[in-house]
């Protein structure tokens, strides 16, 4: 090769470098992020440390990576990268959220929730109000809570903890690293609908041996005490007087609450709202609620997931029914809405057959009740199998599951019953 050829071949490969990045920093041309649902994709940007126009390389990748990590939002983060057309970086990163985020709440550090809130969303890009129960999210909040009160307060040290505020609901509580006493007993003064015993048992199921505070005690009460009166038509109990004594048993403090229970309200009438109201004679005769004088609301919450479960059974297995109160506070009564958004209507598909041979498969079909283009009802698979199990039809039928495949976009959904190892039970002989 000449020396023509030779520069020829050394402007070539110059050019064939450019297009195709390797672990050279280059630019990064651009930066798209996947997987995200609840957290805003700029916030995920800034928390990443990466920027388009700046140099990148597979270690500043790894490193953008690590602070995705690091910051406690996410569960996984994984990215991928090639050459743009411009011969720079075209770089993709896909995080799975943690799905597990809690309210906050601030005690007994001399500032409050709504301060220390406002506070971290300018500190954290990735918080919107909610925080994940991981370690280190709870460290790292808590020393940026810190900071704040050595500026704006008095120093203390703080620490982190994830909280039931009643069963199924938990908050974050961010206290005094010292600790606080903890609820060692509950009295009641000025109780007269509900029994004690009743309001002990509830309280008891969240608040014993919790750190006390009075915000955070009276979340309780909220929570577990006020829906014992609200089932009873008392619809404005409060709680004018919360106090504490330390124990004389045990470390802690027993809490004394008054409670003013207020008036009995009375129902005035259940209406159906939404774009079902026009239909609400037959609404409320699948709700089959009592009548009522008396505000009861168990009794409409009952009622509200008969419509749910008849929506459902009826193929709309998106449906979602809610209950709105309307207190009516001169008259003391109390409107109910019910409120039904009944999303698409799901249609059955087709019914697969697997692992029994054909007379067994031509039984399963001949019991099978939903036919291909009926409303699909929800939970009919998995009632259908526990059937098939209680009659007997199979001798050591194994592990039989129903799999159903709900298509979100044609809303069909196919069923696929699998019955592994079963053998059908041969028919009586007659004489």
């Amino acid at each position: 090769m000449g020396a023509r050829g030779s520069l020829l071949f050394l402007l070539f490969a110059g050019v064939l470098a450019a297009q195709t990045p390797g672990k050279r920093p280059f630019p990064v041309d651009s930066i798209r992020i996947e997987g995200n649902s609840r957290l805003d994709t700029s916030a995920i940007l800034t928390v990443s440390g990466l920027k388009p126009g700046e140099p990148g390389d597979p270690d500043s990748f790894d490193a953008a990576r690590d602070r995705l990590l690091a910051s406690g939002y996410f569960d996984t983060v994984s990215y991928r990268y090639k050459a743009s057309e411009k011969g720079e970086y075209d770089v993709t990163f896909t995080v799975k959220e943690l799905q597990e985020v809690y309210p906050i709440r601030v005690d007994a550090l001399g500032a409050t929730t709504d301060e220390i809130v406002t506070f971290l969303k300018a500190h954290d890009p990735l918080f919107v109000g909610k925080l994940p129960g991981t370690k280190q999210v709870l460290d790292r909040t808590a020393r940026e809570i810190e900071q704040y009160l050595a500026k704006e307060r008095q120093p203390v040290s703080v620490a982190g903890r994830v909280l039931a505020v009643m069963p199924g609901e938990f908050e974050i509580s961010f206290t005094p690293a010292r600790g606080l006493p903890a609820v060692s007993q509950v009295s009641f003064q000025g109780a007269k609908v509900v029994s004690l015993r009743d309001l002990h048992n509830k309280i008891d199921e969240i608040a014993f041996g919790e750190p006390f505070t009075e915000d955070g005690f009276r979340l309780f009460l909220e929570n577990q005490i006020s829906p014992l009166y609200e089932a009873q038509g008392y619809m404005h109990v409060t709680f004018p007087k919360i106090t504490s004594t330390p124990a004389k048993q045990v470390q802690g403090v027993d809490v004394n609450v008054t409670v003013d229970e207020g008036e009995q309200y009375r129902l005035s009438k259940v209406i159906v709202g939404g774009a079902l109201a026009a239909d609400s004679e037959r609404i409320l005769k699948i709700a089959r609620l009592p009548p009522m004088t008396v505000v009861n609301f168990d009794q409409v919450k009952e009622g509200a997931g008969r419509v749910r479960d008849s929506m459902w059974h009826d193929g709309y297995l998106d449906a979602k029914v809610t209950t709105e109160s309307k207190r009516d506070d001169v008259n003391k009564t109390v409107e109910f809405v019910i409120t039904v958004a009944a999303g698409p209507a799901y249609k059955m598909g087709t019914l697969t057959v697997l692992g029994l041979a054909l007379d067994g498969e031509a039984a399963i079909r001949r019991m099978w009740a939903v036919k291909s283009g009926d409303p699909f009802p929800q939970g009919y698979p998995d009632r259908f199998v526990a059937v098939v199990k209680e009659e007997g039809i199979f001798d050591n039928p194994g592990e039989t599951k129903a799999e159903p495949r709900i298509d979100k976009v044609s809303h069909v959904v196919d069923v696929t019953l699998n019955f592994k190892g079963a053998v059908r039970r041969p028919a009586p002989v007659r004489r």
